[in-house]
């Protein structure tokens, strides 16, 4: 199977193909969309939402860091509120988990091993899910920024119509 330059461990790819795999996506076409650097999508290995709760899994092999783009998203969803991190290392089943429970659950950010663990983990997570439902995110603070990027352009806008007027008048001077 031929692979994206995208995939950054094809080895480990090919080896472990996700729940559920229909194919290879070709995300090259992003290249140069996000700027200068080298941003390109990624993607979680599982998550699961149960009323407005989220648990987010990441999968890597013993001993593979998680990239640093990678850790950035991963730091802003649980930064959200909503959202359990399980970092789960081991392709197979899980051997060493790093959980990272949102300010709701606790906050902490601990390690377990097993399988069993894991699976513990996973259900009192639904349990409490189940019995707190969340509160809609709230976006108003979207409007908000918008609102005053239109007036602080309306600002701009009436500064640099002066400073023209100004030009003009200088240039007519000179």
């Amino acid at each position: 199977m031929s692979l994206p330059a995208t995939i950054n461990h094809p080895n480990g790819f090919l080896h472990s193909p996700a729940a559920g795999f229909d194919g290879v996506f070709d995300w090259s076409w992003t290249q140069g969309c996000f700027g200068q650097g080298r941003i390109t999508p990624m993607d979680f290995d599982g998550v699961v939402e149960r009323n407005g709760n989220f648990i987010l899994f990441e999968t890597k092999n013993l001993g593979v860091p998680i990239p640093k783009g990678q850790l950035i998203t991963l730091e802003a969803a649980y930064r959200l509120g909503c959202f359990t991190i399980m970092l789960i290392h081991g392709k197979h089943q899980p051997e060493m988990i790093e959980i990272w429970y949102p300010p709701s659950i606790g906050g902490e950010k601990k390690q377990y091993r097993g399988v069993e663990t894991a699976k513990r983990i996973v259900s009192k997570w639904y349990e409490y899910a189940d019995r707190n439902p969340q509160n809609k995110i709230d976006v108003t603070f979207l409007s908000k920024r918008v609102s005053n990027l239109e007036h602080e352009n309306v600002v701009l806008k009436s500064k640099l119509e002066k400073a023209t007027l100004l030009a003009q008048q200088l240039l007519n001077v000179l």
